[in-house]
């Protein structure tokens, strides 16, 4: 069992049906589904097989009970669920160019300050019981500090964005009880490392801060990781892009199902590649099609 700690939205993917022009009013094919870094993790390791719990809040709007019911209807257990009177769910709206690639993003994510270290800590029994444990940053610093101190299981975090890495970097100077994984995008390792030029010096000093292992997601430039003593640049394979939104969560996933499998790092990043190169294909935060005979071929 994987238990995924994290943000459950609702997403508004826009895409121009030609060419993308800023400040004006683009005739777009607008998409709404389900997503969240959390969720979308969770979704996707679904579709590898796993078996995997979802600790999240949700509103009590009219969306929240379908968005509950479909993370439920991909093989997620919701456990426990954390329903906040009140409340509005999640929401992400993403504005893309011709290329898919995100030109404007907002995110509403204040459902999120309802899930707190001691939610967390009522259930930390049966979270240390899992095989690993994801986070995303859409979760608060107090939540993640929690979860830093108290976790037994590999405990694997997600930057998210680059204002929301800022999060991990006070966890760094935690004593830890487990082993910590960390990925991240490169404006989300600049910003926290404050490193501006060489992925190597990058991910060298996450290392030298504790982390286990770090992931470095570079776009087109493929992926660079590192735990120390070995250090592994691997290409993006070559696809035709729909939309960036999810590849990344696409990947956190690949690595951890591949880990959690017993590959060695620089096999868990090859897979991760794989599975985001399958997600950059679908206009949804999830690609359907994801599964393990399509990462594999």
């Amino acid at each position: 069992m994987i238990t995924v700690i994290g943000a459950a939205n609702v997403d508004i993917t826009a895409s121009p049906l030609g060419r993308y022009v800023p400040c004006d009013s683009n005739p777009s094919r607008v998409e709404i589904g389900f997503g969240g870094v959390g969720r979308n993790i969770a979704h996707n390791l679904c579709l590898m097989g796993e078996q995997v719990r979802l600790f999240t809040v949700f509103g009590d709007d009219s969306i929240a009970l379908t968005l509950r019911d479909d993370c439920r209807r991909v093989g997620m257990t919701i456990d426990p669920i954390l329903e906040v009177a009140g409340a509005r769910s999640n929401y992400f709206i993403c504005v893309n160019d011709h290329n898919g690639e995100m030109q404007a993003g907002a995110a509403d994510m204040e459902l999120m300050s309802h899930l707190t270290p001691e939610m967390v800590a009522t259930h930390i029994t049966g979270i240390n019981a899992s095989d690993a444990v994801v986070a995303d940053c859409n979760v608060s610093e107090a939540v993640l500090q929690y979860l830093v101190e108290h976790c037994t299981a590999p405990l694997y975090i997600d930057a998210t964005s680059a204002a929301k890495a800022m999060k991990i970097k006070p966890l760094l100077a935690i004593s830890r009880h487990s082993p910590l994984i960390v990925k991240v995008n490169q404006a989300e390792a600049v910003a926290l490392s404050g490193i501006k030029s060489g992925v190597e010096a990058v991910a060298r000093w996450f290392v030298q801060q504790g982390v286990s292992r770090i992931y470095i997601t570079m776009g087109a430039r493929g992926v660079y990781c590192s735990d120390g003593e070995l250090s592994v640049a691997l290409p993006a394979q070559p696809v035709s892009v729909v939309n960036t939104t999810g590849a990344g969560d696409a990947f956190m996933a690949g690595v951890v199902h591949a880990e959690q499998s017993g590959a060695k790092m620089q096999d868990a990043c090859a897979l991760g590649i794989k599975a985001a190169a399958l997600a950059l294909q679908s206009p949804l935060a999830v690609n359907p099609c994801i599964n393990l005979l399509n990462i594999k071929q």
